[in-house]
């Protein structure tokens, strides 16, 4: 150690500078004067490795050296160094680290880096860097990684320590090159090591100034660079361009050259880690920065040398930094001025250079490191949102092309996630869930905003503001409006959007109806307004007669019904806090007037012109209680601004017109007379706004009709119970005009007559349901009543208390059910009330339930339920089941009703309300119409494990019910599971079916009952009652029989007893069948004791003790020749004794399971009930004979009719019939139940609903004869079946395979089921189904075009739908209130029903689709989307599967699609150059003929320039200019089939794709293209899918792979189908990294590829 502190001590003492001469103006060295040469340069030689050659450039002129005043041996100082190695066992590296310990004790000069270096040098020649045989430290090597690491860290530009920084970067540079890489590795120099010196040196580099370089900041520079070339450049790795690019290199440059540029960044996050982490430093300016020329340009130049020596390293940079360099340089670039200096120019170049190389990589085929889509993504992090054509910040010229090219291809991908149309209307009570999310919604949206806002705004796709269009002309509940307005704001979305869309209904409408009025004034010969219109009038003084009061009538009156509606929407919004009064006033007036002041002309878009329908719309607002108060009464108090507008919108030539309207016209007047109290100064009105004179003169008139109605109706409305029945459209309109005229006035008078105080007493059946006879209303005068006036109280009321009047009158339910059904939205709030007590109801019935049973354990009684709720409930569920069936289908309620009754339907006592109970249940479980039903059964959070754990009945329908869903609506995302959950929550016991009905259901429901592995295996099997188990009750329990056949008081107990336990119950009916028929008779029954027993079962189990006892009868062998007897006895228990529901007893035969033999013996029993015994037939004729109407809401007198029919066949509900006569008791029965009304309740409306379930069975069974006979004789009644429509149409989807409904005859049978007046179908269709012999040969592309175009119509909101035929129902009491809803279905219906196959209708839909045959025209875009509405909707075997198949004829045949597109180059950065002192940007032409992929002729590439883009343009482009083709059609219409479709047709799309790819045929990019746009706006459903998902992208990967094999695209060629392909995979890569094995398949196929092909898609699989 001693050795080691002298050698210190003597080389750093006194190591101060002390600066020299210059050497070239000494002539006489003294001090080294020995040397005959410039002593600088043997200095220099000094502080080089000792084994520097001579001609090495190691220029340090500039180095300031000092002298020393201390003569050092050097020779002495390395002997000593080396004595103390020896000492130490030889470890160079730590006496090393020693000195260099001192060495970096503060200050460090030049002197003293001089020294050490001049020792080192001298220590190189006794210990080198390599073992060498000549040395006496044989096995010593220097440590040259010890003295880096110690060195590193005192590099520096600091002015003082430059001249060091060049000598020792010198001296490393010359250890490097003086032995070959490996020994310097064996050295000690590791990577880190390395990486350390460049981090340090490029450190320093980048604080010089970047301008204005002294010669010794020049030098040091450039020496830095030398040592980056030596370390980041391999010798073996140059060529020309690399020398060309560097001011440093020479042909002979020998370099280390084992890291790369990017492993410096990598290891530099301090300085880099914006390139690692995207994240732009704050403190610091992002390096390298073009402001500072010299680092910019050497960084960029090490970026680019590293990847030119190494391809490879492509590899292994990631994409992510890759992209953020990129965007530094972009921010960069942006940052120059527009004048452009030669070195800007330079770092421009440089920048562009790099971007390229990541881009397209060395060779410039497009193997780089990013995709052009990535560049794409991230430039709004560079420039700024893209919006409206331009970035939030401008671009700079030099890089302005690159980056329209780059926008370009942005946009083309755009609408390759886009269909060419998307203007899918929204159909609100069929859509699925996806239907509702509009472009907005989309993930990706936000990317292509700036491309897509026109395509939005132009009407080419939805938005949330057609949505809310398409909602409110489908007459969409105000559930829906608020479920959407709600998603709305969670996205911050302006929910304004809503009142836009109401101001274009009301447009719409307005427009409507002004286009089918009379213009022109009315003849004087004509009736005016009134005969005393200009003459003053007295109310007190006068006597009004309705005779002198006329309204004007138009003769389009049948229109009104759309301004009811529209203004009952308007009406709920307004009240509902949607929007103000104020803003809808600013919006109707902004529709008239422009805003200067000048009204629109006739012909203005979007516009119409003033028109006293707003007046009367706004009119209606004014009964709003906050809206009157809060608004137009201080409206009226200040400056009537608001009035002003109101009265400017007034048309005084409309009220004069031919087609002139009393209730609208005066609707002005009336909004004075509602305000006259608020307005000051009434008598000067005219003064403030003159155009108010015009409406004040027919002031009289309306004094008149308030006259009238006071003294005519308000006065006799006491005493006169006809006082507003048979009223004509005159005296209808008076009425409602005073509702207008006067708020309250009409509501109370009418509530009056409806239940009057002094009035008749009646019964509705048994003594005890009395109600007051009142008056009845007809539903056009409800419908002419203003809103307000509708949601008066005219609801239920229901006694609390004994009272002589107990249930609610049978007229006031008739117009509440009218009122709902006249004002749905504004009368929401009265049906969820009337829900939310029903589920109290519900709630009641489950608290009694668990009571009883609790109180049962413990002996005590039980409270019943108040009469009045019971009566409540029987007249909601009578409402509901006989009158809002149509209602409720449509409603947002529908899927979830079974909620409401969950435990009513297995514990509610009553049997009358009981039968009401189940028959809406039934209704409501036929009724359905979405698979979300399967959501809602399926609810978690439900306390009823088993939905119908007492009912099979209900059950078994349901699952028919189901398997219709799932058959015609697809089974979506619905999980199988989520079904086999349903399934098996429906009843208790396992359900059994017969191969006739399991033939139909749909795979998931099939294979729920037939597979092994099934949950329904583990359910158990409900025990039959067998012929053995009876005859052994009976014979063994003599107490039995005495007790049925004599009421013996004994034996009571013991029978009583045995049959209150329930599982013995199912025998009851059965036993008391065995004993019939051993006595011949019923007769020898007990009746009372009869009726004893079976008040032991349950009300809920009665229909499932029928199925009992049905499957008994028919599982008996009885004699031969018995049948009579057998159904005579039936006949006895159902209609005699009334044991057994006659509707209970057909679905029992008819159920669904069971064996051949029980089938064919059920269809005698169903032949006798319904064709040869009489006891039905009479009841049906009877019925016939009281001309019940089939619009059932324009008869007044319905329970006048039903308690004819009533009286002369009762029916009963406690098994009473015995003791009865017309309702009224012969004997004292015991334990009855509370006596309910009945106001609709009877076993000929629930056949009605019971026939759905025999048609169905007795397809499944091809008993066409029997079928034939029914319908014959008893189809007329489905007429009254409240959605026969959909019905029909159900059962011809459903069993569109079965033969028997192909049978004509058949067909044609369930088709007369339909009420033709009530529904606008074709008149062919008609004419086909009701003549038996017409042979359907009408049915040719002119009838299917007519569908498709009545379809279009009915979809298109604009159009309004208007009744054109009067004889039409009014739109709110049709079966289907939506317009488009009822003519989706009536147009498959108009499909279905027709003889052609389905092949030859699905080519005449794409002959008019496609331009084929005769048609030479394009249709519409909304034509297109109804084709694609329907098609789904049809059979998919049938109808979709041609689709898919013309599609695949399409790709393989069509001429434009099996031509490669224009081949181009890459997209590049252009480099600039000078021309005439200016740079400019050329774009060479490379010759085209060396390029394999350009051989076509010129002729052909402009043919593909000007064809290519049409295949993918907007449909309304090519439309409107003339351009359509079939690949763009058939593109809109597929994917209007799959928006319209449920997610099962993509299973049959990927098939199509496989036979597609497998064909062979799949050759040209453009084939390729068209795929990518089938699949791009598709695809954020297909990833909903578990399987299909991926399988879509292996095959389109196999298609990319097929279509490239046989191009040649090297040497930056490639074709603009081609690159729009390659940014859609990118766009979508992240699905391909969903899982390991998906993206290992995915790797494998790329890898299989054509290079460059196979390099630029294999990051699309890069985790």
């Amino acid at each position: 150690m001693e050795s080691l502190r002298t050698v210190i001590s003597r080389l750093f003492v006194d190591t101060y500078d002390t600066p020299i001469q210059d050497w070239k103006n000494v002539e006489k060295l003294t001090t080294y004067g020995i040397f005959n040469r410039n002593p600088s340069k043997r200095r220099r030689q000094d502080l080089l490795h000792p084994e520097t050659k001579n001609d090495v450039d190691n220029d340090k002129s500039v180095v300031n050296y000092t002298a020393s005043s201390h003569r050092i041996d050097y020779d002495t100082l390395t002997h000593d160094f080396v004595r103390a190695c020896q000492i130490n066992g030889g470890n160079t590296a730590e006496q090393l680290k020693a000195i260099m310990i001192k060495y970096r004790e503060s200050p460090i000069t030049l002197e003293k880096t001089t020294r050490l270096l001049s020792f080192l040098h001298h220590v190189l020649k006794v210990i080198p860097l390599s073992n060498s045989t000549t040395t006496t430290t044989k096995n010593t090597i220097f440590p040259l990684g010890t003295f880096l690491e110690d060195i590193t860290p005192v590099l520096s530009l600091a002015p003082a320590s430059q001249s060091s920084w060049i000598i020792i970067l010198q001296f490393i540079m010359s250890c490097f090159r003086t032995c070959p890489q490996q020994q310097i590795f064996n050295s000690g120099v590791t990577m880190p090591i390395l990486l350390g010196i460049v981090k340090q040196v490029l450190l320093e580099m980048t604080w010089l100034p970047a301008k204005d370089l002294d010669s010794v900041q020049t030098k040091c520079f450039t020496v830095g660079k030398e040592l980056f070339d030596m370390l980041l450049i391999r010798d073996n790795g140059i060529d020309e361009k690399i020398l060309e690019n560097s001011d440093t290199l020479t042909s002979d440059f020998v370099g280390v050259g084992s890291l790369t540029y990017y492993d410096v960044i990598y290891s530099f996050p301090e300085l880099y880690g914006h390139f690692l982490n995207g994240t732009t430093p704050t403190t610091t300016p992002a390096q390298p920065s073009i402001s500072n020329p010299n680092i910019w340009l050497t960084t960029l130049y090490y970026m680019i040398t590293s990847i030119l020596q190494d391809h490879k390293l492509l590899e292994r940079i990631p994409t992510v930094m890759a992209i953020n360099i990129i965007k530094h340089v972009l921010r960069e670039i942006n940052t120059l001025p527009a004048d452009l200096t030669t070195i800007e120019v330079q770092c421009l170049n440089k920048g562009k250079e790099l971007i390229n190389i990541l881009l397209l990589g060395p060779n410039g085929d497009g193997a780089g490191v990013v995709s052009h889509y990535d560049i794409i993504v991230a430039l709004p992090e560079v420039y700024g949102h893209f919006l409206r054509g331009t970035f939030a910040q401008s671009i700079h010229w030099a890089m302005e092309k690159f980056i329209n090219e780059l926008g370009k291809r942005r946009r083309h991908l755009a609408f390759l996630m886009m269909p060419p149309d998307a203007s899918w209307p929204l159909i609100s009570q069929m859509s699925r869930r996806h239907e509702y999310n509009d472009l907005t919604t989309r993930t990706s949206y936000h990317m292509f905003e700036g491309d897509l806002i026109e395509f939005v705004q132009e009407g080419n796709s939805t938005n949330i503001e057609t949505h809310f269009r398409d909602m409110l002309f489908q007459r969409a509940s105000m559930d829906e409006f608020r479920q959407l307005a709600m998603s709305l704001t969670q996205t911050g979305l302006d929910t304004t959007q809503i009142r836009k869309a109401m101001v274009e209904k009301v447009r719409d409408v307005i427009r409507c109806i002004q286009h089918h009025s009379r213009t022109g004034k009315r003849d004087e010969r004509d009736v005016k307004m009134t005969d005393k219109e200009n003459d003053s009038f007295n109310p007190s003084g006068a006597s009004v007669r309705g005779e002198d009061i006329t309204m004007c009538i138009p003769n389009n009156i049948d229109l009104w019904e759309l301004m009811t509606e529209t203004a009952d929407q308007l009406y709920s919004f307004v009240s509902a806090d949607f929007f103000s009064y104020e803003d809808i006033l600013q919006d109707f007036y902004n529709l008239v007037y422009k805003p200067n002041g000048d009204p629109y002309g006739p012909s203005a878009k979007d516009h119409i012109t003033k028109d006293n329908g707003l007046v009367w719309l706004l009119l209606q607002l004014f009964y709003i209680e906050k809206v009157s108060i809060n608004v137009i009464q201080k409206d009226f108090e200040q400056d009537e601004k608001l009035f002003d507008k109101l009265v400017r919108l007034y048309n005084e030539e409309q009220t004069e017109s031919q087609d002139a309207f009393t209730l609208r016209d005066l609707s002005l007047q009336c909004a004075v007379n509602h305000q006259k109290a608020n307005i000051k100064d009434v008598t000067n009105i005219k003064q403030r706004h003159p155009l108010i004179a015009a409406s004040l003169k027919y002031a009289g008139l309306c004094y008149q009709i308030q006259a009238y109605f006071s003294s005519y109706y308000h006065s006799n409305v006491p005493t006169n119970s006809t006082l507003f029945s048979n009223l004509d459209i005159q005296e209808m309109t008076k009425i409602a005009m005073e509702s207008q005229l006067r708020q309250d006035v009409v509501p109370y008078t009418l509530y009056v007559y409806l239940v009057p105080t002094k009035a008749d007493i009646d019964t509705l059946g048994h003594a005890s349901t009395t109600y007051v006879k009142g008056g009845t209303l007809n539903y056009k005068l409800l419908d002419l009543l203003c809103v307000n006036a509708k949601h008066s109280e005219l609801g239920p009321r229901y006694q609390s208390t004994p009272s002589l009047v107990a249930c609610v009158p049978p007229n006031v339910l008739d117009v509440v059910y009218k009122l709902l059904y006249s004002a749905p939205c504004s009368a929401e709030l009265m049906i969820k009330e009337i829900f939310e007590k029903l589920r109290r109801c519900d709630k009641m019935i489950k608290m009694k339930h668990d009571n009883e049973t609790a109180d049962n354990n413990n002996n005590n009684l039980t409270a019943q339920l108040p009469d009045q709720t019971m009566r409540w409930l029987q007249t909601i569920l009578q409402l509901m089941n006989y009158r809002f069936i149509r209602f409720l289908k449509y409603s947002p309620l529908s899927s979830g009703l079974l909620h409401y009754i969950r435990y009513s339907i297995s514990y509610l006592e009553n049997r009358q309300c009981y039968q009401s109970l189940e028959s809406f249940t039934v209704n409501a479980i036929h009724m359905q119409m979405d698979v979300k039903l399967l959501r809602s059964l399926d609810d978690p959070h439900r306390e009823k494990p088993i939905w119908f754990a007492e009912s099979e009945m209900l059950a078994r329908l349901t699952v028919c019910t189901i398997s219709r869903l799932i058959k015609t609506r697809g089974q979506a995302d619905i999980k199988t599971d989520q079904i086999y959950r349903v399934l098996s929550s429906l009843y208790e016991h396992r359900l059994e079916w017969s191969p006739e009905a399991m033939k139909y259901f749909p795979s998931p429901v099939r294979s729920f009952y037939e597979s092994s592995d099934s949950p329904n295996q583990s359910v158990p099997v409900r025990p039959y009652v067998t012929p053995q188990k009876v005859q052994q009750l009976i014979s063994t329990n003599k107490a039995f029989t005495a007790y049925i056949l004599h009421g013996s008081p004994e034996a009571e107990r013991i029978v009583l007893q045995y049959f209150s336990i329930l599982e013995n119950q199912s025998s009851l009916l059965c036993t008391l069948w065995v004993i019939a028929i051993t006595r011949n008779t019923t007769e020898c029954c007990n009746m009372s004791a009869v009726r004893n027993l079976l008040l032991l079962i349950p009300p809920s189990r009665m229909a499932t003790n029928t199925i009992d006892l049905v499957d008994f009868i028919l599982s008996v062998e009885y004699p031969p020749n018995s049948s009579e007897f057998l159904f005579s006895l039936l006949d006895s228990f159902i209609w005699k004794n009334q044991w057994v529901n006659f509707n209970h007893v057909l679905f029992a035969f008819l159920k669904g399971g069971g064996s051949a033999d029980r089938t064919a013996k059920a269809m005698s029993y169903i032949r006798y009930l319904l064709l040869s015994s009489h006891e039905f037939q009479k009841r049906v004729q009877k019925w016939d004979s009281l001309k019940f109407s089939h619009r059932h809401w324009t008869e007044d007198n319905f329970q006048k009719k039903l308690m004819q029919y009533l009286r002369e066949y009762p029916e009963y509900h406690e098994f009473e019939s015995f003791a009865m006569h017309q309702y009224e008791p012969t004997m004292e029965l015991p334990q009855q139940q509370t006596k309910l009304p009945i106001y609709f309740t009877n076993v000929v409306s629930d056949f009605i609903s019971s026939m759905e379930n025999l048609i169905m069975r007795l397809i499944e069974n091809s008993e066409a004869d029997l079928l034939s006979n029914i319908l014959d004789k008893y189809g007329h009644l489905f007429y009254q079946h409240q959605s026969p429509l959909s019905f029909v149409n159900n059962i011809l989807l459903y069993y569109h395979s079965s033969e028997t409904l192909r049978n004509p005859y058949i067909r044609k049978r369930i088709l007369r089921l339909l009420d033709f007046d009530q529904i606008v179908i074709v008149p062919d269709a008609k004419r086909y189904a009701l003549d038996d012999n017409d042979n359907g040969s009408k049915f040719d592309v002119g009838y299917f075009e007519k569908v498709i175009y009545k379809l279009a119509g009915s979809l298109n909101p604009q159009k309004c739908a208007p009744r054109t035929n009067p004889n039409l129902p009014e739109r709110h009491f049709r079966e289907i209130g939506s317009p488009a809803v009822e003519g989706i279905t009536i147009a498959t219906l108009e499909i279905m029903l027709t003889p052609v196959p389905p092949s030859t209708i699905i080519k005449l839909f794409l002959d008019l689709s496609l331009l084929r045959e005769s048609h030479h025209v394009g249709v519409s875009a909304l034509t297109l989307h109804a084709i694609g509405l329907l098609i789904p909707l049809l059979p998919e075997k049938e109808f979709v599967h041609p689709v898919l198949k013309e599609l695949n004829d399409l790709i393989e045949t069509d001429q434009y699609l099996l031509e490669i597109s224009e081949p181009c180059r890459l997209i590049r950065c252009g480099i600039p150059k000078r021309v005439n002192g200016r740079f400019e940007i050329t774009q060479t032409l490379p010759d085209l003929t060396t390029t394999a992929v350009l051989r076509d002729s010129m002729s052909a590439r402009l043919r593909k320039a000007m064809i290519f883009p049409y295949i993918f343009n907007d449909y309304k482009f090519n439309l409107h200019n003339y351009s359509t083709n079939a690949p763009n059609s058939f593109l809109t219409l597929f994917h209007s089939i799959v928006h319209y479709s449920s997610l099962d047709i993509f299973s049959t799309f990927l098939e199509y794709c496989q036979k597609l790819r497998n064909s062979g045929k799949m050759k040209t990019d453009v084939q390729l293209l068209y795929m990518c746009f089938l699949l791009g706006p598709a695809l954020h459903r297909i990833e909903k899918l578990d399987c299909s998902d991926a399988g879509f992208l292996i095959e389109l990967m196999h298609m990319v792979k097929q279509v490239t094999a046989a191009m040649d695209m090297r040497d930056g060629w490639t074709t603009q189908a081609l690159e729009q392909v390659y940014d859609f995979l990118y766009h979508i890569r992240t699905r391909f990294v969903k899982s390991n094995e998906l993206a290992a398949q995915l790797r494998e196929i790329i890898r299989t590829m054509n290079p460059p092909i196979s390099q630029r898609l294999i990051r699309l699989v890069t985790v």
